[in-house]
């Protein structure tokens, strides 16, 4: 009988020494944890939760392009444009061109009109990028310049009319073209957002005027005199002493 329980000891004792040790799992990394916790709750419409966990993850690791895409994204689930834009134009200036994280910053910055625009170029030159513009986030901006006594044909007044945006959607956009006082003029594809039309002849202001282009359809500003803040004859006034030619000497 001793001789079978020192045996069966000994085969416990063997088996224990054979049985794998288990191990507790590895800890996650503390951005890779702060994502996780982002992504559930976002899952669950906890958006003001899983900003806060995006931006734990983004001071972690700042030039992540996976942190930086979750922030834009739940910043647009709250209707954040602007913070949702920095993150997602971000994305885009990093991201390599074939990740699913540049593509759907794209889509959606090309969807609300906020695609990055090249600098201020004339309006018959299309900033240049390498994507077509989205029909439903832009429109165009139409009107007419009106002066008392000042027609195209009657006097030609020439000047510079810009288009520049002013919030931080349209900040990038300004587009510059000349005009002709008391004829329309017209800014094509332009994405949707505020505006500050401003009209300059011979470095003098005319107009500033602020309007909101509606995107998919055309937005009318009219520039007359009323609304700006020179007086009537200002042009009526130089327009008639150009016209008036000194005499010539008169023959005996």
């Amino acid at each position: 009988m001793g001789r079978v329980l020192v045996l069966a000891a000994s085969l416990l004792l063997a088996a224990c020494q054979q049985a794998p040790v288990a191990h507790a799992p590895a800890p996650a990394a503390p951005v890779a944890q702060a994502l996780a916790e982002g992504d559930a709750l976002l899952a669950k419409g906890d958006y003001p939760g899983a900003v806060e966990k995006y931006r734990q993850a983004v001071d972690l690791e700042p030039e992540g392009i996976r942190p930086h895409f979750a922030l834009g994204t739940a910043y647009s689930f709250l209707d954040k444009r602007p913070e949702a834009i920095a993150q997602f134009r971000w994305v885009l200036g990093r991201a390599d061109a074939g990740s699913t994280e540049y593509k759907e910053a794209h889509r959606w910055l090309a969807r609300v009109g906020a695609l990055p625009a090249s600098p201020a170029v004339a309006d018959s030159t299309r900033p240049s990028s390498p994507f077509p513009p989205d029909p439903s986030s832009i429109g165009r901006l139409v009107g007419k310049t009106e002066w008392p006594g000042i027609t195209p044909h009657k006097r030609l007044i020439t000047g510079q009319l810009s288009l520049m945006g002013d919030e931080p959607v349209t900040h990038d956009v300004k587009r510059t073209r000349a005009f002709r006082l008391g004829d329309g003029y017209e800014f094509r594809d332009v994405p949707a957002g505020r505006y500050r039309v401003v009209a300059v002849i011979e470095e003098t202001m005319v107009w500033d005027e602020k309007v909101t282009v509606e995107p998919g359809k055309d937005t009318n500003l009219l520039l007359s005199q009323s609304s700006s803040p020179l007086p009537a004859g200002r042009f009526t006034a130089q327009a008639a002493a150009a016209d008036e030619k000194p005499e010539g000497p008169r023959s005996q």
